[in-house]
């Protein structure tokens, strides 16, 4: 999807599709900007830094992100429109726009503690992984797995992992 600023009808995450970007319904659609306050609505309209929400996921009185601002499908907005604005440019462009970095985990550093892990718990156990991991990165990663903590960036909540469905003898406590 190519960008293209100054179109106040263009979406980063959709395009010029009109739907909502949560429930894929087409009717009774609100514009959220996903960057709002200071002069982000601007910003936001400028680089399409928006797209359509039915009321119930926008609202906070019906219970939509705007209850829960910095939480889960606001979070969740910000890192995937993120992401896609850095498919194009860097992430110094984005902090410079918006002031903030909201993807604090990139997938190459996922996949580095993802080795990581598995070498270590494998010689030294799981309960001395943990130790470290919290030592060194302050937490365990969702679902045991840096994957898993890298993709709930992107989604309101995480459920099993899937990552180690084939290898994943790092899920296995018995350890």
């Amino acid at each position: 999807m190519k960008q293209r600023k100054g179109s106040h009808s263009w979406s980063i995450l959709t395009g010029k599709e009109k739907r909502c970007f949560v429930t894929g319904r087409t009717s009774c659609l609100q514009k959220h900007h996903i960057f709002h306050g200071n002069g982000k609505r601007k910003i936001s309209d400028r680089h399409g830094f928006w797209c359509y929400l039915v009321p119930e996921v926008h609202l906070a009185g019906l219970g939509g992100l705007h209850a829960y601002p910095e939480e889960g499908i606001d979070k969740a907005l910000k890192c995937i429109c993120q992401r896609e604005f850095e498919k194009i440019h860097t992430r110094e462009d984005f902090i410079t726009l918006i002031g903030k970095n909201y993807i604090l985990l990139d997938l190459e550093e996922a996949v580095q503690r993802k080795a990581e892990m598995e070498s270590m718990v494998e010689r030294k156990g799981m309960e001395n992984y943990k130790a470290y991991a919290i030592e060194k990165y302050g937490k365990m990663p969702v679902n045991d797995c840096w994957m898993c903590e890298y993709e709930s960036q992107f989604v309101e909540e995480m459920d099993l992992c899937i990552h180690g469905e084939e290898d994943g003898f790092w899920l296995d406590y018995s350890q």
